[in-house]
C-alpha cells in the first residue's frame, strides 16, 4: 500500500495524445474505433502516427501515437471514416472504413517502402472557430487519507477519466472535480493515466475538447 504521507510525486506529461477539439454533427451514438499497427512479421509497431477522421479533415476524431502494444483507440460517431497510418522507414497508408455502430479494433500492417500518406500525430486538431482547449499543467497527489489527485488545469473541463490503461479501456467519463479520489484498487498501481475534456452537445451534434493524457507515476 502507498505510504499515507502527503507528498508531491513525479508526473510525466505524455505527448501520446495532443490537445484536441472535435466537432461533429450526427444522429447516431458514438462508438470506440481502434487501430492496431503491426509490421510484416505481425509485431506491434510503437510510435506510429494514426489519424482518424473524415475526407478533407483526416484528424477530425483523433491524431495519436501508438504505444508499445501498437494500439490507438478513439471515440467516433457512426459515420464513414478515413484512417491514415505512418512512421519513418515505413510506407504510409490511408484506408477508408464504412460507418459502424459497434466497437472495433482494425489491424493495419505497415511495410517498408517509399513514403506514402502522412499523419501528423500530437498536433492540435481544432477545426471550429473559438474551439475550447484543455491542458493539464500539473497534478498534486495527496496520500494522507487515501490517494487524492488535485489537478491544475487550463480551460474549463466538464469531465475527467482515469485508468491504469493508456487507452482508457472501460474507463468512463466522470463529471469534473478539482479533487479526484482514486479507488483503493487503482491506488495500489504504480502508474495511472488521467485525461480531461470539455463536452457540450445533444443527439444532433456535439463539441468536445480533450486534454493531453497525463501519466502519473506513484512512487512508494
Amino acid at each position: 500500500m502507498i505510504n499515507r504521507v502527503n507528498t508531491l510525486r513525479q508526473i510525466v506529461l505524455s505527448t501520446a495524445i495532443g490537445v484536441s477539439a472535435i466537432v461533429a454533427s450526427h444522429t447516431a451514438s458514438a462508438a470506440t474505433f481502434g487501430v492496431r499497427v503491426v509490421d510484416p512479421q505481425g509485431q506491434p509497431v510503437s510510435g506510429a502516427s494514426v489519424c482518424i477522421g473524415l475526407a478533407g479533415n483526416y484528424t477530425q476524431f483523433g491524431a495519436e501515437f501508438t504505444g508499445a502494444d501498437g494500439v490507438v483507440s478513439v471515440e467516433v460517431p457512426n459515420v464513414p471514416l478515413v484512417v491514415t497510418v505512418s512512421k519513418s522507414r515505413f510506407a504510409g497508408t490511408r484506408v477508408e472504413e464504412p460507418a459502424r455502430g459497434f466497437n472495433l479494433v482494425k489491424q493495419i500492417t505497415l511495410v517498408d517502402g517509399v513514403p506514402g500518406p502522412r499523419c501528423k500525430a500530437g498536433s492540435t486538431m481544432a477545426s471550429a472557430p473559438n474551439a475550447p482547449t484543455i491542458d493539464i499543467e500539473n497534478v498534486r497527489i495527496d496520500s494522507d487519507a487515501g490517494v487524492v489527485l488535485t489537478p491544475k488545469v487550463t480551460g474549463q473541463p466538464s469531465h475527467y477519466r482515469i485508468s491504469t490503461d493508456r487507452n482508457f479501456e472501460s474507463a468512463n467519463w466522470v463529471p469534473y472535480s478539482d479533487s479526484i479520489r482514486v479507488s483503493d484498487a487503482m491506488a495500489d498501481e504504480r502508474s495511472l493515466f488521467l485525461q480531461m475534456r470539455q463536452y457540450t452537445g445533444s443527439s444532433k451534434g456535439w463539441l468536445e475538447a480533450r486534454s493531453q493524457v497525463v501519466n502519473i507515476t506513484l512512487v512508494n
